[in-house]
């Protein structure tokens, strides 16, 4: 154990019980630690697993060889929109600053300072590092798992804290007359899928006439247009919960028969262009809506309506909140969402309801003597 250039560093001598004779020695090494409490820790695990036989021979890889394994066995696992995530963040974050760096000698140190170097030089948000570092974690993870490293050095390393975002929802009133602007835009269905069912926006746009039950009043949710690796696909919810039948207002039903006229007036303007995909809302020609150019629509018709700004996703916040706030069972909203757990809808939520000056009353009224 010795000191090097400010950082500790572990050396073991051991024989290698596999080398011929039994008498080659071999010396394992680990360094950059912090304090001589660190070093003394790895050299106490270091001899415990040679005394038990349970030291492990560290990988020599890099962390560039490994992470682009770790990578490629990964993907099938993984949803498209994930894996574009995965790729970017070990290509153009993990690789750049630690890839010559070999595994086994990876340190918390290094994680630090690498979060340090994507704040400051790149300008990444704390949200993104948070991301950069759950993708090491599960790296790490597995490297363990497969028995290439002894332990992961991004559990010993916090993330920078991500504050937790104020959600910006609409009243009643406003959310009344906003609809009334978008009433005449093609996007209208859309924006009232999401205000009257919760749904988000690759929900609404994947909605399917087949999805769609006038006589019960309801649809159901069973797909997305979510982000691939190039462009946008239909894909399944990514939970169990998130396929879900949502029950309609009449405001929506209304709608739903208005934009059956929409579409067939559409199908007979195209022709033999028509590319009928049988979603609920479509192209002139058809076709999906594409998701930037119908954000760049939302913000054009929150300009121009004078309404507060929120984003689209709001919208179904907005749903939420207004629901809670009429007393609705929050187990009905969770379904209504598709959340996995009617407790994420209550930390989520929890704002809406105020201060329960209801409850005090009840309370008095309990313990009130006579």
């Amino acid at each position: 154990m010795y000191l090097k250039a400010k950082e500790w560093n572990v050396r073991v001598h051991h024989r290698d019980g596999e080398a011929s004779g039994d008498r080659e020695t071999a010396t394992e090494d680990e360094g950059g630690l912090t304090t001589r409490k660190e070093a003394e820790t790895a050299l106490a695990d270091a001899l415990s697993e040679l005394g038990c036989g349970s030291y492990l021979e560290p990988t020599r890889k890099t962390v560039q060889e490994y992470f682009t394994e770790f990578l490629a066995g990964k993907i099938p696992q993984l949803r498209p929109g994930t894996v574009k995530t995965y790729k970017w963040l070990i290509n153009y974050h993990i690789i750049p600053k630690l890839g010559q760096i070999p595994l086994a000698k990876l340190t918390p140190q290094h994680l630090v300072s690498m979060y340090d170097k994507l704040r400051v030089e790149n300008n990444l948000s704390p949200q993104t590092i948070n991301h950069v570092h759950k993708v090491i974690h599960d790296g790490l993870a597995t490297a363990m798992r497969h028995e290439l490293i002894h332990r992961s050095v991004a559990s010993l390393v916090q993330p920078p804290k991500v504050q937790k975002p104020q959600l910006t929802v609409w009243t009643d009133e406003q959310l009344v007359q906003f609809l009334e602007y978008a009433k005449p835009s093609r996007y209208y269905m859309i924006i009232l899928l999401a205000a009257t069912c919760g749904l988000r926006r690759g929900e609404a746009i994947a909605l399917r006439w087949k999805d769609v039950d006038l006589k019960a009043g309801t649809i159901t949710v069973c797909q997305s247009f979510s982000r691939g690796e190039r462009g946008h696909t239909f894909q399944e919810p990514k939970t169990k919960a998130g396929i879900r039948t949502i029950a309609l207002p009449q405001i929506t039903i209304d709608a739903i028969k208005r934009q059956k006229i929409l579409l067939a007036q559409d199908k007979l303007a195209a022709g033999a262009k028509y590319n009928d995909y049988g979603l609920v809302s479509q192209t002139r020609n058809g076709s999906p809506v594409n998701p930037y150019l119908f954000e760049r629509q939302w913000l054009e018709m929150l300009r121009k309506s004078g309404s507060p700004k929120i984003r689209f996703h709001d919208l179904r916040h907005t749903h939420a909140s207004l629901l809670l706030k009429q007393n609705v069972n929050p187990k009905i909203v969770s379904e209504r969402l598709g959340h996995a757990s009617v407790s994420i809808t209550l930390d989520r939520y929890s704002h809406t309801y105020g201060v329960d000056y209801n409850a005090a009353k009840e309370l008095d009224c309990l313990l009130k003597y006579y």
